[in-house]
């Protein structure tokens, strides 16, 4: 018996002549291999000529011995085996009594005599053991033997979810003894572990993934092999005679996103490789993918450059899923690796924006977030860079929160807000150098940094008033903070704007991030608050995927929106962030600590209890517009810093 001589759910046998051609070609200068979820270990097997050292692991107790029956490098009596096996196939099952097989599993997943004598030679195998008459690599030998002949002749569809009924069920039974590899000059690991523990202790070249795909566990599909192969003869209960649960992969739940981000953070190789397939679309419920290939792709993106293959694959299914054109993937990730990727700046451009530090912040976030939560949003340049299934936003300034809905309501009809943007542009004659409508060359000679100033300041005046007779108009108000002084949002104590006009206009960088704006919006699941931000916070569920990314006013700069911030407040955020930490929810958040001979002692003694990222970043003076280069901005997190 060769080691794909099984019938497996996910089984990559037929598949691999793709999957190692891409490893060939994708993973260069490799020596060792890490086959994180092994399976039937088939995958390892079609290596053991392309690298020198091995790791294989798999939860399962079964696939455990058939790992040590075929690799485990260790001496054994092939003779030896022969005759014991010669004995088991010349048993007369009239002259054996029942046992735990027989009586549980009889005329169920094998025929009775069948049953009893795959009974039998357990205990036998068992015995054989004690006595010193076999060595351990004969036993795995033998039990793996077993299990591939009981599996060869079970009276099932492929898994042992449940026996076909309604059938006769022959005796066919034959002990068929599998062929162990000799492997020289080769070195493997053989460990049954939790993936996700295993994978913060092994260091290799490449880390072959194959993870369980739907609710489907597997400790329940093969339950018959795990518990003859463990002999601890459990009470079974139910018409297919299960065990007590146990081992019960996170991987088929609702984590199972989250956990596989866990495993993707604490590896330590050169390459990934994961293969999935496409069932998510399946019609069976237990059939349905728990984690999406778009998630894969996305947790993956975080830890390299990853590259997608594809090929069209007859998968398992139970019946109820119509699989036409089904299609497996493998993702290749080369680790350390990234392509420089576009970062989408918010529409609002205004100060405190972190749009500059989000190539560097993006890479701290989790590998993966199911809500998206933010405090406190601005122009909202974070979240706009950051990959969620939901997106909870939220600010302290109504008209903040008003500008983000109604640029929202535009993103099946861009075209009526671009139309709408330039008639009241047009309407009271500013400047346009996106439409090609700039200074002339005279005034741009008179006053090289105040031009656009100088012509626009009437017509912005004229549109401020305008707009404080009446603030109903957002996009008044939106064109007036992108021609305002430094895209301040500023109202006087009489709710009056009043910010003056800045040398700035509607140009092309203005039409491309608002473009991108609502290109990034359009289909997003993004839900806007208005509150304070503890308010906010204490009316949501956190979940194992929520991720809060706090980007509060900074304590010793000055902003307009400083203005209701102050040391308590400064205190009253790090106080909540050690709640947030006892209730095990995931944050990040940005902080300035230094600045012109200033330091936020506060946050820099809170800080020193969790992870700190310095930021390479110039921050901007909001009085000059000038860098200030004494300045200090970090980033804190509350889970550990990522390998890479």
């Amino acid at each position: 018996m060769k080691i794909y001589n099984r019938r497996y759910t996910g089984s990559k046998y037929k598949l691999i002549p793709w999957i190692t051609e891409i490893l060939k070609k994708s993973c260069v200068d490799c020596n060792s291999f890490f086959d994180v979820f092994g399976g039937t270990g088939v995958v390892t097997d079609s290596v053991l000529n392309l690298y020198t050292s091995f790791t294989l692991n798999d939860f399962l107790y079964s696939n455990e011995v058939v790992y040590k029956g075929f690799f485990e490098q260790a001496d054994y009596s092939r003779n030896k085996l022969d005759e014991i096996s010669n004995k088991y196939n010349s048993i007369d099952v009239r002259q054996i009594d029942d046992n735990y097989v027989s009586v549980n599993f009889g005329d169920k997943y094998f025929s009775y005599n069948d049953a009893k004598v795959i009974g039998y030679i357990r205990q036998d195998i068992e015995d054989k053991l004690s006595s010193n008459s076999i060595n351990k690599k004969e036993y795995y030998i033998l039990l793996a033997s077993l299990l591939y002949s009981f599996d060869k002749i079970s009276n099932t569809v492929g898994h042992y979810e449940a026996f076909i009924k309604g059938k006769t069920i022959s005796d066919e039974f034959k002990f068929l003894l599998i062929e162990p590899r000799i492997l020289k000059e080769k070195k493997i690991n053989i460990y049954r572990e939790d993936a996700n523990e295993l994978a913060a202790r092994i260091k290799a070249d490449i880390a072959f993934i194959d993870p369980p795909y739907n609710s489907r566990q597997y400790s329940r599909f093969y339950h018959v092999m795990e518990t003859i192969v463990k002999w601890e003869k459990p009470i079974l209960k139910g018409v297919a005679m299960k065990p007590p649960e146990e081992n019960m992969s996170e991987y088929c739940r609702t984590a199972a996103p989250i956990v596989f981000a866990d495993l993707i953070e604490k590896l330590d190789v050169k390459y990934i490789a994961v293969t999935y397939n496409n069932t998510y679309t399946s019609k069976s419920t237990s059939s349905k993918n728990k984690i999406t290939l778009e998630e894969i792709k996305t947790i993956l993106e975080h830890k390299g450059k990853t590259t997608v293959y594809s090929t069209i694959h007859n998968a398992f299914n139970a019946g109820k899923t119509d699989l036409k054109n089904h299609k497996e993937f493998l993702f290749i990730t080369e680790v350390g690796v990234f392509e420089k990727k576009e970062i989408i700046r918010s529409p609002f451009f205004y100060v405190g924006d972190k749009y500059k530090l989000m190539p560097q912040l993006r890479m701290k976030m989790p590998c993966y977030i199911g809500d998206y939560i933010e405090p406190f949003v601005g122009g909202g340049s974070s979240f706009l860079n950051t990959t969620s299934k939901r997106y909870l936003l939220n600010d302290i300034d109504p008209y903040v929160v008003r500008l983000h809905l109604e640029l929202g309501k535009y993103v099946d009809d861009i075209d009526s807000l671009y139309k709408k943007i330039f008639k009241i542009i047009d309407g009271y004659g500013l400047s346009c150098s996106f439409k090609g409508r700039t200074a002339c060359e005279e005034l741009k000679k008179a006053y090289p940094k105040t031009y656009y100033a100088k012509m626009n300041k009437e017509a912005y005046i004229a549109l401020r008033n305008d707009f404080n007779k009446d603030k109903s108009d957002m996009l008044k108000l939106y064109i007036l903070l992108i021609y305002g002084f430094n895209h301040m949002i500023r109202f006087n104590n009489n709710e009056q704007f009043n910010l003056p006009v800045g040398n700035v206009d509607f140009n092309k960088n203005v039409y491309t991030a608002l473009t991108n704006y609502l290109s990034f919006v359009k289909g997003k699941d993004i839900v806007f608050s208005n509150e304070d931000y503890i308010d906010f916070l204490s009316k949501l569920k956190f979940n194992s995927d929520s991720y809060i990314y706090f980007d509060p006013p900074y304590l010793i700069s000055m902003s307009e929106y400083n203005k209701l911030w102050n040391p308590e407040k400064e205190q009253e955020l790090c106080n909540y962030l050690d709640y947030l930490n006892k209730q095990g929810v995931r944050f990040g958040i940005t902080n300035l600590i230094t600045h012109k001979d200033k330091i936020n002692s506060t946050f820099v003694n809170w800080a020193k209890k969790y992870s700190v990222y310095d930021i390479s970043s110039n921050y901007i003076s909001f009085n000059d517009n000038t860098i200030k280069e004494k300045s200090k901005e970090i980033f804190v997190t509350n889970y550990g810093e990522r390998k890479i």
